[in-house]
């Protein structure tokens, strides 16, 4: 279900993004954007958006996946640390059972 769902939003974005370059007859401007001495080729404001929008979309992607990394490390050192605590136990439980002295036994002995 998860690859069927990634499937379909790449679909989408693949979607709109041919359907906004064939359909740019709306918006005709061009921009060039200059930064420290380098001007870039005209942009169409299209673009523009679309790189906009993916640049979000990366900055909301990128700590999410770090979150998601933490989260895993801490699963697998608490699924350690109950591995260990089963196998303590399970060997506590093949102990033999042995009697118990009552404190009145011990004092009558002695």
């Amino acid at each position: 279900m998860q690859v069927l769902k990634t499937l379909l939003i790449v679909f989408l974005i693949i979607f709109s993004i041919s359907f906004v370059l064939k359909n740019d007859w709306i918006v005709k401007q061009k921009y060039e954007i200059e930064y420290y001495g380098y001007q870039s080729p005209p942009i169409p404001l299209v673009l523009l958006f679309l790189g906009n929008i993916l640049l979000g979309a990366l900055l909301m992607v990128i700590p999410t996946f770090l979150k998601n990394q933490r989260l895993r490390q801490i699963v697998k050192n608490e699924r350690k640390k109950i591995a260990q605590m089963e196998k303590e136990l399970r060997s506590l439980r093949n102990l033999p059972i042995t009697e118990e002295k009552n404190i009145e036994q011990v004092s009558q002995k002695t």
